[in-house]
């Protein structure tokens, strides 16, 4: 399955070409419903798309590592007249010939600085980044498996719901023959108008039965349509046989349990939910430590009493400095105290949450599993009323044929 998404997912970010070159078969099979939904339905695309943006957060976590490195570029023009003196006792004048005083500069900085220790937070955050891109991934994982199992429901919906029409179809025609032949029995006195009456009604009632069945199969397709991910409205079928039942009692509540519990994309999405909240608390305790970071520049420069350093790209006077800080955080007015509490907090919500999906997910898993027995035997005991049914109405039709009961025991 997760070759099946790395294939889909790959699709999903080509863009729209993609998806306007897949085609809709005018008779679908669930394997090519499951193939456009995995490439259409819009929850998988939103999935794939965050699988994608938490990829860029560790990229983000790794860089933090490795030394920052800026380069700026200036240059600086001024120009100042100068229209006043003083005479030879101090006093202000206004100079006969004002003084014009022309200046430029130019300058380019290459810099660097790096953390050398910041209580391990850059650490921490890196780890969250991965679990947070483990959590994306298994929720990919979980639409995919979510939208196999209610395309699948869904399908077998409208082929079970296309096969009613062919039933309805026959009944109808059933009920069409008896009606003629209640009506060469009327014409030899062998049958009275009430029973002619009734086989029309039981027609009519049949005619209501299969265009409900039709309307029921239309319907079926649209909400297939709509789990796929079909923008556009498309005229298609659906072909294909039913699942044959099989006796669960094969399988241990026990071992699917377990099964689950290792395997549910949920479950996994929730342990690296959980991690990604403990590596922030972390993060956030980090906040307290001292902070030591390294730093270097490189400058070259100029400056001119005239216009002649402007857009000058090679200047001649250069300089380098380096530094070592260590930043210690005496009061923060709260914010880190606040920050850790709430990253803790976030921490016990996540680890809740994971214990929360591991009981629902046992639950849900022992509860369909007594489903599948109970709909088992059901179908077992079904097979045993149809079976009975298909004699009782060989005998009623033949004593309806002989005369010994009337239309409505019929």
């Amino acid at each position: 399955m997760r070759s099946i998404t790395v294939l889909l997912a790959v699709a999903v970010l080509l863009g729209p070409a993609v998806g306007a070159a897949q085609q809709v078969p005018a008779t679908m099979t669930l394997e090519e419903a499951l193939e456009i939904a995995l490439e259409r339905n819009p929850a998988y695309r939103r999935a794939v798309a965050q699988a994608d943006a938490s990829g860029a957060r560790v990229r983000a976590g790794v860089g933090a590592f490795f030394p920052d490195l800026r380069g700026s570029v200036s240059f600086n023009g001024s120009s100042r007249t100068q229209v006043t003196g003083q005479d030879d006792f101090g006093q202000p004048r206004r100079l006969e010939d004002p003084l014009t005083f022309r200046s430029s500069s130019a300058s380019q900085t290459l810099s660097s600085s790096v953390t050398l220790f910041d209580g391990l937070q850059n650490l921490n955050s890196l780890r969250a980044a991965r679990a947070s891109g483990r959590a994306a991934s298994a929720g990919v994982d979980l639409q995919e498996a979510s939208i196999v199992a209610l395309v699948s429901r869904q399908f077998y919906t409208a082929l079970q719901a296309k096969r009613l029409i062919a039933v309805e179809e026959r009944l109808l025609d059933v009920s069409r023959r008896q009606l003629e032949a209640t009506e060469r029995l009327f014409r030899v006195a062998a049958r009275t108008e009430v029973d002619v009456l009734g086989a029309e009604v039981q027609v009519a009632q049949q005619e209501q039965e299969l265009e409900r069945a039709r309307g029921d199969a239309r319907k079926a397709l649209l909400l297939l349509a709509e789990q796929i991910g079909l923008d556009e409205p498309i005229e298609f079928d659906v072909v294909g046989e039913l699942p044959t039942p099989f006796d669960p009692t094969i399988l241990d509540a026990n071992e699917l349990v377990a099964r689950a519990r290792s395997n549910s994309p949920r479950v996994a999405r929730a342990e690296a939910e959980a991690a990604r909240a403990g590596f922030d608390a972390s993060a956030a305790r980090g906040r307290r430590w001292p902070t030591i970071s390294a730093n270097a520049n490189f400058t070259r420069a100029a400056s001119v009493q005239s216009y002649d350093a402007f857009f000058d790209f090679n200047p001649l006077d250069r300089w380098f400095g380096f530094g070592l800080s260590v930043s210690v955080p005496l009061f923060t007015g709260f914010q880190t105290s606040q920050a850790i509490a709430q990253a803790t907090a976030s921490e016990r919500v996540a680890q809740e949450d994971l214990r929360e999906q591991r009981l629902q997910l046992e639950r849900e898993v022992r509860s369909a599993f007594i489903d599948l027995v109970s709909t088992y035997r059901q179908a077992q005991l079904a097979e045993r009323a149809v079976d009975i049914s298909r004699r009782r109405l060989t005998m009623a039709q033949e004593q309806y044929q002989l005369g010994t009961i009337g239309f409505t025991d019929f």
